[in-house]
């Protein structure tokens, strides 16, 4: 085993041997003559090599850098020390370690975001033996003695050490200097956010461990100049895989994606130029990329979800979101409501309409009546029917249900068979407490004026105009004689009289309507917002009044084996909510922020405090490797603006290769940066300072190319060289002292004086606790 010392390796920097080849073959084609057949000596060179390494067999060659091997093992000395402390539940983790929890417990939940970084926990707690007991409130509180707490942030903790190797290895293959990328490791390495986001049950160290693998997998693939082989497609597979995997943790990793989608078609743009490629090789190239960051990604990603959605087959306090379909394909639930469930809505069924659409924040909600009526003028001085309130109510009730009734009939009894209600079927909707018929008519609606009022009149036993009657129409029918049937069935109720569907707006009544959501009609029928399902149903076998009302508050409710519902609707149910789910729209936090006060770390976050004293965690970076990495992304552009412009009035300041070296790395690595930065500004959620942190590891590597790049140009310029080395090492004597000061927010290890708080309080906008 060859073993190499840095220094060595510094001396064989830039030089691969399949260069020293090329070189060598280039020198014996000028000295044959133009006419010598240049791969025909590469063919040979190569022949010649492998003869030679025949004459040793069995023998292995191992290039050791020390840095790196140095970085990689402070990195997990930093990451995982006291990894159990505090044992309490540390910002996110109030949400994470319940995932866990019903992971193993196979229970369904719903998240916006995608679910392999929660797989990778759950997996981690199920090997250490967790049985998924977890009953905690808020942050702080303290975990059971049954949760494995290090083994659940060991993890994350590695693979957020693992980070730090990987950032010295890209610069190592974006061309960057030693040197440089032992600033890159280091800076990474002493930034105390990155710590502090590695170190606990949290998604951003695992989504910035795949992202930073995916770009230096493409940067491997992209210098292996060996096509086709083993490795080159090593490489190529697991850049795709790695960013699909960033993906499959938050959604934001879809940027990782697209970066290094972007510039393996660059690549492979500038390979169409290579006129020593035949087409045929050039489409293999293609498709190979295809299949690489295509299709491998949706596979990927595809069979991530088929595991998610295998596990979790229990009904449980999330699923109320979905669909009454899918709601019923779980174990439990709503399953335990349709006991005997006919399927078929005929004349005298008694049911329940739920909408479809989550329009309350995520919730459910259920056509709704009650005996109180509208207002007999609104603040705004209009008039209103005064009519029995009709609403969309949140919660399961028993004035949720309405019972279906032939127009030409007055009992409310199912017939004996039952006479199943088809598409274009003409009904009558009776309320099944106050017994009073769902209508519609020429008054506006309370909070949409442009839309008519719903409500509630006329008993059912006396005779009902023709204003009570209600076309129903079959949304997902497949023929146009398809009878209603529950749950599968998504149906509008047409008005006859005005042409108008029933349809919740989702805006909140006051409260002379309970706060329940409005209900209209609306002349636009076409439109989600119309659209309803039976979920709970039952047949109507008595005409007494009485009796069906006992019966509507005593039915009772068993178990029922789950209906089927395929893995392809399940995804596509679930994927449309998480896509647009707006959950985290209206929350109000004290530590949210904005993304212009991210680059130079205007604000921290809490994420825990001990109960006893002021010992305490905050997500709060190293301030001198933020400013320092913003800073260079800003002079990285302006360096690139000052040399276009000299290029254009014919001075060039660089050869070409290193000319488009610089726009390499610019594309790569500032692009990275604004590729994952920018999209913040277009977001209307509520945003905290770790969405920002995926942004600073490609701002590091900004940093690391601009300090090479001076330093290949400082023998031009006087005394840039030894400002750029005393720099560099003064950046990161200040970088090590700034993280020392600042571990005590770190780590949590600490009880700290108020003085001392607010000694270390350098930003007035910085907001740190005390008791």
């Amino acid at each position: 085993m060859e073993v190499v010392s840095n220094t060595d390796l510094q001396q064989r920097e830039g030089t691969h041997p399949s260069l020293h080849m090329r070189e060598h073959v280039m020198e014996r084609t000028r000295e044959q003559g133009d006419g010598a057949p240049v791969m025909s000596l590469l063919t040979e060179e190569l022949n010649t090599e492998s003869h030679h390494q025949d004459d040793k067999p069995f023998t292995i060659k191992a290039e050791l850098d020390l840095m790196q091997i140095c970085l990689a093992v402070l990195s997990f000395l930093t990451r995982t020390w006291r990894l159990g402390i505090p044992r309490a539940v540390v910002f996110d983790e109030l949400h994470f370690a319940k995932f866990v929890s019903l992971y193993i417990k196979r229970i369904f939940f719903f998240d916006v975001h995608p679910p392999f970084g929660k797989m990778i926990l759950a997996l981690a707690g199920s090997y250490a033996g967790f049985e998924g007991d977890i009953n905690f409130e808020r942050i702080g509180a303290e975990f059971p003695s049954s949760v494995p707490v290090e083994m659940l942030r060991a993890f994350p903790a590695i693979l957020g050490s693992l980070t730090v190797p990987i950032v010295y290895q890209i610069c190592v293959e974006a061309g960057l200097s030693r040197y440089a990328a032992s600033i890159a490791g280091l800076l990474i390495l002493l930034d105390n956010a990155l710590l502090v986001q590695s170190r606990f049950m949290l998604m951003e160290g695992m989504l910035i461990f795949f992202s930073s693998l995916s770009v230096l997998a493409y940067l491997k693939f992209r210098n292996n100049i060996r096509e086709f082989s083993l490795m080159w497609w090593f490489w190529l597979c697991l850049c795709g895989v790695s960013a699909t995997c960033s993906l499959s943790i938050k959604y934001v990793g879809v940027f990782t994606l697209l970066l290094v989608f972007i510039r393996v078609v660059r690549d492979f743009w500038q390979m169409l130029d290579d006129s020593s490629k035949s087409d045929m090789t050039l489409v293999k190239h293609l498709f190979s990329r295809l299949i690489a960051l295509v299709t491998l990604p949706i596979v990927v990603y595809l069979s991530i979800f088929y595991v998610h959605l295998s596990i979790l087959t229990k009904a449980g306090p999330h699923d109320s979101v979905m669909t009454s379909a899918f709601q019923a394909s779980l174990e439990g639930g709503l399953a335990t409501l349709t006991k005997g469930q006919p399927l078929h809505v005929a004349y005298g069924s008694q049911i329940t309409l739920r909408h479809t659409e989550n329009v309350a924040v995520g919730q459910p909600c259920w056509l709704h009546s009650h005996a109180h009526m509208y207002p007999i003028k609104y603040p705004d001085k209009r008039g209103s029917s005064h009519q029995q309130q009709v609403t969309c109510y949140v919660f399961k009730d028993i004035n949720n249900w309405w019972i279906i009734k032939h127009p030409d009939k007055q009992d409310l009894m199912v017939d004996d068979p039952p006479v199943p209600v088809r598409h274009g079927d003409i009904v009558q909707l009776v309320h099944g407490i106050t017994s009073r018929a769902l209508n519609t008519h020429d008054v506006a609606a309370p909070l949409s004026p442009n839309n008519q009022e719903v409500s509630c009149y006329v008993n059912y036993n006396v005779s009902m105009p023709a204003q009570n009657l209600w076309r129903v129409d079959i949304v997902n029918r497949e023929s146009d004689d398809e009878t209603w049937q529950t749950i599968k069935s998504q149906i509008r109720l047409i008005h006859v009289n005005t042409s108008t569907a029933v349809k919740t707006t989702g805006k909140q009544l006051p409260e002379w309507g309970f706060h329940q959501l409005e209900v209209a009609a609306d002349r636009m029928t076409n439109q989600k917002s119309t659209i309803w399902n039976v979920e709970e149903h039952r047949y109507t076998r008595s005409s007494e009044k009485e009796k069906q009302a006992a019966e509507l508050q005593q039915a009772e409710l068993i178990p029922l084996k789950p209906t089927y519902l395929s893995f392809w609707a399940k995804l596509y149910e679930l994927q449309i909510k998480m896509l647009l789910s707006n959950q985290d729209a209206q929350l109000e936090h004290k530590y949210s922020s904005t993304p212009t006060e991210w680059p130079f770390m205007q604000r921290n976050i809490a994420y825990w405090m001990s109960s006893h004293d002021n010992s305490q965690i905050h997500l709060i970076g190293n301030i001198v490797v933020w400013h320092a990495s913003t800073l260079s992304v800003l002079a990285y552009l302006a360096l690139f603006i000052f040399y276009l412009v000299r290029r254009q009035r014919a001075v060039f300041d660089l050869s070409e290769a290193k000319w488009q070296n610089f726009l390499f790395l610019g594309e790569l690595f500032v692009g990275g940066y604004l590729l994952h930065y920018l999209p913040y500004f277009l977001e209307d959620r509520t945003l905290f300072l770790h969405h920002y942190l995926p942004s600073v590891i490609f701002k590091v590597l900004v940093l690391a190319a601009l300090g090479d790049h001076l330093y290949s140009v400082s023998p031009k310029i006087p005394l840039l060289s030894p400002l750029i080395k005393y720099g560099s090492v003064a950046l990161v004597a200040v970088a090590i002292h700034i993280f020392i000061t600042f571990s005590v927010f770190t780590y949590g290890n600490q009880s700290l004086s108020p003085q001392k708080i607010k000694s270390l309080t350098w930003i007035d906008t910085w907001d740190f606790l005390t008791h």
